[in-house]
């Protein structure tokens, strides 16, 4: 007796999505033309005829709660591109059943965060939460909380770091320890063996800075580095944080400078024009957004690493959404987003706001 054809069938066939042959067959937008034809000419061939009955599953619409960073305050230097990630792939997705409850929030110790976690709490209470897309750093639930969602079989998505207490479904994240050697890489091969090197390292309990910091040890003790490392765990902007970095990196022993993360590169930045060794010593920042990108332009900065946050939003709402739509599981627990090395010559590539290019 022959198989039957089915739609996840078809989609490998024609090297797309479920939700692209969906799309395709049933005359919704959001696929070319072209991409319509080949899809309905590949279903035509294999035989394909829907099912009936299996059209009708999982159309009941599914409750996405996001409870993430948001955009504003100091968030801004990280988190835009991951939020239009989100949205850019939801606006392709409106005929998927889907209702998204966004619960952005200030920071990790900000009240903002209690606040909205408390609506989360809420939302599970009444039954209006089917899957969850939060960070992995984030902390606001008890090992208790996290047990009870995974109970009631409501599938998370972390986006940056997986933490093992949520019991997530995946988690998208760049591989920080890549990062790490690339940073060690670029700037060893700008010094000399005698310059020391000041690392803005960010908070050694969060595993996103401290796997880069790892990376970066692991990259300088394999080559035989013995440049001596500064290491400043500033995690948040301050005075106190900025006082801190201009006096280390004021050290006349330092020929190069890097950041871990994106509030550190402000800072940096300040620091390199504070001590006037901007453009003299190697710099090194993270993440992309206005302030770095001038910095960048200026000779402040020698090179941005781009974590990729815009993909890192959209892979992660598309798996979650997938999962409760489709029933499609991950082919991995950890999938990774590429990182880049951003240079001068390269950032008008990422400037305007232009990541979902970095999606392709």
């Amino acid at each position: 007796m022959n198989k039957r054809v089915t739609i996840r069938d078809v989609a490998e066939s024609a090297g797309v999505s479920i939700s692209t042959v969906h799309q395709a067959l049933n005359g919704k937008s959001g696929v070319s033309e072209a991409t319509r034809a080949q899809i309905r000419k590949i279903a035509d061939e294999m035989g394909y005829q829907p099912n009936a009955m299996a059209s009708g599953l999982k159309r009941r619409t599914q409750h996405v709660a996001m409870l993430l960073p948001g955009s504003g305050g100091i968030n801004r230097y990280y988190y835009p591109p991951l939020w239009s990630g989100i949205r850019d792939y939801l606006s392709g997705a409106a005929d998927l059943h889907v209702d998204c409850i966004e619960l952005p929030y200030g920071g990790s110790l900000d009240a903002s965060l209690e606040a909205k976690a408390d609506e989360l709490r809420a939302l599970l209470e009444i039954g209006r939460v089917d899957g969850l897309l939060t960070v992995g750093h984030m902390d606001a639930f008890s090992d208790r909380e996290w047990e009870t969602i995974s109970k009631a079989g409501i599938p998370v998505v972390q986006i940056g770091y997986d933490s093992p207490r949520s019991h997530s479904l995946c988690c998208i994240q760049p591989d920080y320890q890549v990062i790490g050697r690339t940073m060690a890489e670029l700037i060893l091969g700008h010094i000399p063996a005698y310059g020391s090197i000041m690392m803005c390292a960010g908070n050694p309990e969060w595993k996103q800075h401290s796997l880069i910091v790892r990376g970066f040890e692991e990259y300088m003790a394999e080559n035989g580095a013995q440049n001596r490392l500064y290491k400043n765990h500033a995690w948040n902007m301050g005075q106190d944080y900025q006082r801190e970095i201009t006096y280390l990196l004021s050290q006349p022993d330092v020929a190069a400078c890097c950041s871990v993360l994106s509030q550190s590169s402000v800072m940096l930045s300040q620091a390199l024009l504070d001590t006037g060794k901007a453009g003299r010593v190697f710099a090194v920042g993270s993440d992309l957004f206005d302030e770095n990108i001038v910095s960048l332009q200026n000779g402040i900065l020698m090179n941005i690493i781009q974590k990729n946050p815009y993909a890192q939003g959209y892979l992660g709402i598309k798996t979650l959404v997938e999962n409760l739509t489709q029933g499609k599981a991950p082919q991995q627990h950890t999938i990774y987003v590429g990182s880049e090395v951003v240079f001068r010559s390269n950032v008008i590539m990422y400037d305007r706001g232009s990541f979902r290019s970095l999606l392709l």
